[in-house]
C-alpha cells in the first residue's frame, strides 16, 4: 500500500511539472509570435525577449528533465507494488489455511478427537508450505 501511495504521489508530481512546463512553453511561443511584431530598429526590446526566451527555453529543458525522472520514480514504485502484489497474494493463503489449522486444533482439543488434530496438523503444514511460498514464490 505504502508503494502504491507513493507513486500516486510521484504522478501528481509529474502532473504538477507537466503543467509548468506547458505554461512555459506557451508563454516561450507567445513571446515568438510577439517579437515577430516589434519593429526590427527597436534593438533593445527584441533583445529583452531574446533573453527572457532563452530563459523559458531552459525552464521547459529542465521541467523536461525532471519529468523524466519523477516518471522512472514512479514506475519504480509500481514496480515494487506489484512485485508484493505477488508475495501478499501468498502470505493471503498462508492465513487462511493456518486459521482453519488453529480452528480445527481448537475443536479436536475441546471435543477430545485426535483425528482432528491430526487433520489440523496437516492444513497447518499446508499453511507453512504457503508462508514458505509467500517468501521464496517457488509457485
Amino acid at each position: 500500500m505504502l508503494s502504491q501511495e507513493q507513486a500516486s504521489n510521484k504522478w501528481s508530481y509529474f502532473q504538477s511539472k507537466s503543467l509548468k512546463l506547458y505554461i512555459y512553453e506557451t508563454q516561450k511561443d507567445v513571446l515568438e509570435l510577439d517579437t515577430k511584431r516589434i519593429p526590427k530598429t527597436d534593438a533593445t526590446i527584441l533583445e529583452a525577449y531574446q533573453k527572457k526566451i532563452v530563459e523559458y527555453e531552459q525552464s521547459v529543458k529542465r521541467y523536461e528533465k525532471e519529468k523524466a525522472d519523477i516518471q522512472n520514480d514512479a514506475k519504480n514504485f509500481e514496480a515494487l507494488r506489484d512485485e508484493a502484489q505477488k508475495h501478499s497474494q501468498a502470505f493471503g493463503m498462508a492465513v487462511i489455511f493456518l486459521q482453519i489449522s488453529i480452528l480445527l486444533a481448537s475443536i479436536g482439543a475441546l471435543i477430545k478427537r485426535k483425528y482432528l488434530w491430526y487433520l489440523a496438523m496437516g492444513v497447518g503444514v499446508v499453511g507453512l508450505f504457503y508462508f514458505l511460498n509467500g517468501f521464496l514464490l517457488f509457485l
